[in-house]
Formats: C-alpha cells, sequence, structure tokens
C-alpha cells in the first residue's frame, strides 16, 4: 500500500504555452522585479509589495498555509467525482469560506492545469516543493514561487512563518501558531494520565495491509505530547524509509501492543471491511472499542489540519 501522492501530471495547452512564452518575453524586457525578497527552499524569490491573489497547486500544506494567514485565495485543486474520500477533510470550512470570497477550484488534484493558473492571474504560488521544481519556469513565468516543505522536509510552523514573511502577514501566522502551542498543551494537561499510561498507534488501512509512517503529521504531533508509542511506531521512526508496512497476516503480530488506535482509512469499503477484518478485530484496542477514525487528509497540513489532528487525539485519549 502507498498513502504517498503521485507526482501530478501537468496539463498545459498551445494557447498556455503561448501566454507562458509571452509573460516570460516581457519579464525580460522590463527591470528586474521589486518587491519582498524571502529566502525559500529553492533559493531566493522576490515577491509583489501588494498580494491580491494566490494559488495553490497540491491541496493539503500550501492550502493549509494560504487559509491560515487569511491570504486572498483565488484557485486550488479539488477531489473529483471518482475521490474514494468519505469524511469531511480538515480544510472543508475554510475552503467553503473562502469560496464564498471567490476562490475558485482549478483543476483535479494531482493533475496541474498551467493554462487554469494564467487565467487565475495570481500575485504569488504556493506549493509543495515536490509539484513545483519540475516545473518552476513554466510558474515563474505565471508568477513569484514560494515553495513548501512536506512533513520529511521542515516543520509546517517555518514553512507558514516563510510564506507570512512574504505576505507581510507575520502576527497572524505568530498568531495561529499560538494557538495551536496553546491547544497542545491543553491536551497534555488533561489528558496527562492516558498519555503517559496509553501505548499509541497511527496506522493506514486498506486491502493491502497496514502502513505506519513516522515523518507523518500525526506522529510529529503525538511526538511533541510525549505519547507512548507501539514498536511499530517505534519500528518505522526508526527506519530510513520512516514507514514500515505489514500484510494483512500481519495486523495481529504487528499492532497487538497498542492500546489506543487512530485508524485512517479513506473510503467506507476500507472502512466497513477492517469491521470484518478477523485479525484486526482481534486487536486489543479494537476489542476494547479505543479506535478512532481519520484518513490520509490528517497526514499533511499545517496549523488548520494540525488543529483538527488534535480533537481526533484527544477523542482518542478519552477513550483509552
Amino acid at each position: 500500500m502507498n498513502s504517498l501522492r503521485a507526482r501530478p501530471v501537468v496539463f498545459v495547452s498551445v494557447a498556455a504555452v503561448a501566454a507562458l512564452l509571452l509573460a516570460g518575453c516581457s519579464a525580460a524586457d522590463e527591470s528586474a522585479p521589486t518587491g519582498t525578497v524571502v529566502d525559500t527552499v529553492l533559493g531566493e524569490v522576490t515577491v509583489p509589495e501588494t498580494i491580491d491573489s494566490v494559488v495553490v497547486l497540491e491541496g493539503r500544506r500550501d492550502l493549509d498555509i494560504v487559509l491560515s494567514l487569511d491570504l486572498p485565495l483565488v484557485g486550488f485543486p479539488y477531489e473529483g467525482p471518482d475521490s474514494i474520500m468519505e469524511l469531511e477533510p480538515p480544510l472543508a470550512a475554510a475552503t467553503a469560506a473562502a469560496m464564498e470570497d471567490g476562490a475558485e477550484e482549478l483543476f483535479l488534484a494531482d493533475e496541474i492545469n498551467l493554462e487554469a493558473i494564467v487565467e487565475a492571474a495570481p500575485s504569488i504560488i504556493v506549493s509543495r516543493v515536490g509539484d513545483v521544481e519540475p516545473i518552476i519556469d513554466e510558474l515563474t513565468a505565471i508568477a513569484p514561487v514560494i515553495a513548501v516543505n512536506s512533513n520529511d522536509g521542515d516543520t509546517w510552523q517555518n514553512d507558514l512563518l516563510t510564506v507570512a514573511e512574504a505576505t507581510g502577514t507575520e502576527a497572524r501566522a505568530e498568531d495561529v501558531i499560538a494557538e495551536y502551542d496553546a491547544r497542545l498543551a491543553e491536551i497534555a494537561e488533561t489528558c496527562a494520565e492516558q498519555i503517559a499510561d496509553t501505548t499509541i498507534l497511527v496506522v493506514s488501512y486498506d486491502s493491502e495491509g497496514t502502513l505506519v509512517q513516522s515523518a507523518r503529521l500525526p506522529a510529529i504531533v503525538l511526538e511533541a505530547l510525549g505519547a507512548d508509542m507501539s514498536q511499530s511506531f517505534l519500528d518505522a521512526f526508526a527506519s530510513e524509509e520512516q514507514d514500515m508496512e505489514y500484510s494483512p497476516e500481519q495486523t495481529l503480530a504487528a499492532h497487538s501492543d497498542a492500546e489506543a488506535i487512530l485508524v485512517l482509512a479513506d473510503s467506507s469499503a476500507e472502512w466497513q471491511a477492517a469491521q470484518s477484518d478477523a485479525l484486526w478485530q482481534q486487536l486489543p484496542a479494537v476489542q476494547s472499542g479505543t479506535v478512532v477514525r481519520g484518513d490520509k487528509m490528517v497526514n499533511e497540513g499545517a496549523q488548520i489540519t494540525a488543529m483538527h489532528l488534535l480533537d481526533l487525539i484527544e477523542e482518542l485519549y478519552q477513550k483509552a
């Protein structure tokens, strides 16, 4: 099984290519751009002094950062009708509010459409480094690009501060980080006994087996809480790949020490399969009802996703 998103497909029409070439030629005829210079994971970028519109390409950490900072979002990717995702995503409410203010769904997730980005005419583009790096020349012909990391790169807090520096929203960034820190401290205090006494696991479940990942947001948040990790969690932290995969036959042996489980099951079919999985049902945490369901959308994000994740973790500890 693999919960990592594949490298996105990039769609570009002849008209878009012409527009990009025209933009590049126009930029070459102008003097060097003026504005705020920020240091990003892909080097220094100069952004306009006034940010009127922002486009994001990946739809998780990048979108979360833009929404957290109340930036003028005009375009973002979306899950299509064939998506198996069932639960309401952590960014649903904030995205709906942005759409009321004029933000639009530009292209399917993992199917970047350069023509749609050109038409959106963003002041800046914000997205994950792995998505922008292969097409950085095409994107920078449209607008300055602020690349952000995944969890295995840098913290969402540092990426948030980078985007805030570029957009003049440093005070807002400090506020949302402080809000997260306060919520983290609250759970650490109110669930102190459960945190100390409960062995916990976050695991992705589907028909191919289970997957434990240590470089994802749930593991990072639990580590910050000082959680007692299950052995499969510890094995993932120790592995070079930062994940451990287990076949369905290994379920009981791999996860029987977990006393509380946050299970990431994307579709209703996967969740129902877990209910009829004999080995899964024998797990002590499952038998005691100390299980909370989430999905892969909590694996990657920034403050809004992290706050949602803290709610799930608190719910889990309260069951312990």
